[in-house]
This record gives structure tokens, C-alpha cells and sequence, in this order.
């Protein structure tokens, strides 16, 4: 009888975890989303999924179409020695800026490399807005609620390059000096961003990270080292 290869045994544990997707998504609320990346294809990641509306993602899209400011894509960038590695309750929020509260549990094979991201994500919007309506209650005003006008955010191509060009343009305006120091830190706040999306997943990520802020690539490593130190 021969042995269950490490490709095997991955796509054996990918297959559980969709199935346990299914399971999950049939008894919770419409406002939780349950999601599956298969992180050894982050072009097209998304395995599985429930409760789409909360992000208006679907099966095959792109951990470019992610949450923002996302902890477990900084997880999914190192090698553990843990088999399942859990971050907890921790705010994100959607591309409209919604916020959501989530729970991720990241699994590596045997060598310790990532493939694949459990992830859980709250909207808990109709409760806080719930909770709007009684505190003016309370306070003996018109229970007048409006709906939030907020505008759709415009359609813009999801491609690492005009991600990573909108990150460097947004750090570059909180870091606008053009002293050695002032660059050094808009340029670590920009691949700390890139990080949170998850750009360094994608094949060639450091290296178009390095184009975009004109460095090298081993620049882009220590600057990841810096993050991880600072974190740790």
C-alpha cells in the first residue's frame, strides 16, 4: 500500500475544510460569512464560501478582493512549527470601509508552509444601528433612522500593480517629506500595508513591490523583517 502523498494529504484536508464551510454556513446568521482560501492559489484563492453579501465576494476571486488591514495574511506569510495557527476577534473591514469583526485559523503542512486560510467574518451593522434606535429612544427624540448614503466605491481593476499603486500614493501622503528617514518610513508603512492585503502571497509580489518603490527586492525583505520584529 503506498503512502498518502504531502499533494494528497493537502487536497484531502482542502476537501474537509470546504465541507465543513457547507456545514457551518447552513445554521448561522445571514450575517456571518464563512470563507475558505486556498492560499497555494491566491490568483483565484477563494475554495468556498457562505454568506457571500457580507463582502460580495464568491468562489474564485482573488485574495486581492480581500478585507483590508486583514492580520491573518501577515500569519500566512510565515513558517511555523504549529500545524493550525488561530488569530482570534480581530476588526477588518470590507472594501466600502464596513466594519467586521473576525476570526481566522491558518493551516501549514508538515514543513510548516501555509495553504489554506479558515476564515469567519461578523457584519454586525444591524445590531449597532439596533442599538442607535434605542439609545435615541432613550433620550426621548424622534426614532428617526436614515439609511447611510454611501456612495458605491468605484470599479477599479483588481491587479496587484493599481493595489500596490494606490498603497505607495495613500503612504506617501502620511509620510510626504524627502529625507532619507521620511521615505524609509512611508515605504515601510506601504509594504506593511501590502502585507495586510496579502500582495506578497502572489507570485512576484516582493519583486513588483520593489519596482513600485523603486528599491531592491532584498530592500523588501528587510523591511518585512523590520515589520515582523516590531510586531514580535
Amino acid at each position: 500500500m503506498s503512502s498518502i502523498t504531502d499533494e494528497q494529504y493537502v487536497a484531502d484536508i482542502m476537501r474537509m475544510l470546504a465541507g465543513a464551510v457547507k456545514v457551518i454556513g447552513s445554521v448561522i446568521q445571514r450575517n456571518t460569512e464563512v470563507v475558505l482560501h486556498d492560499l497555494r492559489q491566491p490568483e483565484y484563492s477563494i475554495a468556498e464560501i457562505v454568506n457571500a453579501e457580507v463582502t460580495r465576494r464568491k468562489r474564485g476571486d482573488s485574495v486581492l478582493a480581500g478585507l483590508r488591514t486583514d492580520r491573518a495574511f501577515i500569519s500566512a506569510m510565515e513558517r511555523k512549527d504549529e500545524a493550525i495557527s488561530l488569530l482570534l476577534d480581530y476588526p477588518t473591514f470590507t472594501r466600502e470601509g464596513k466594519p467586521l469583526r473576525s476570526s481566522t485559523a491558518i493551516y501549514r503542512d508538515r514543513y510548516g508552509v501555509p495553504f489554506a486560510a479558515l476564515c469567519i467574518n461578523v457584519d454586525n451593522a444591524d445590531i449597532e444601528q439596533a442599538l442607535r434606535v434605542l439609545q435615541s429612544m432613550t433620550a426621548m427624540c424622534q426614532p428617526e433612522v436614515q439609511a447611510s448614503e454611501v456612495e458605491p466605491a468605484a470599479e477599479s481593476p483588481d491587479t496587484i500593480e493599481h493595489l500596490m499603486s494606490e498603497i505607495i500614493n495613500t503612504t506617501s501622503a502620511l509620510h510626504h517629506g524627502n529625507n532619507r528617514n521620511d521615505i524609509k518610513r512611508a515605504n515601510l508603512l506601504a509594504v506593511k500595508h501590502m502585507q495586510e492585503k496579502g500582495l506578497f502571497l502572489m507570485k512576484g509580489g516582493v519583486e513588483k513591490a520593489a519596482a513600485a518603490l523603486g528599491v531592491t527586492r532584498y530592500t523588501i525583505y528587510n523591511y518585512l523583517d523590520e515589520i515582523k520584529n516590531e510586531n514580535s
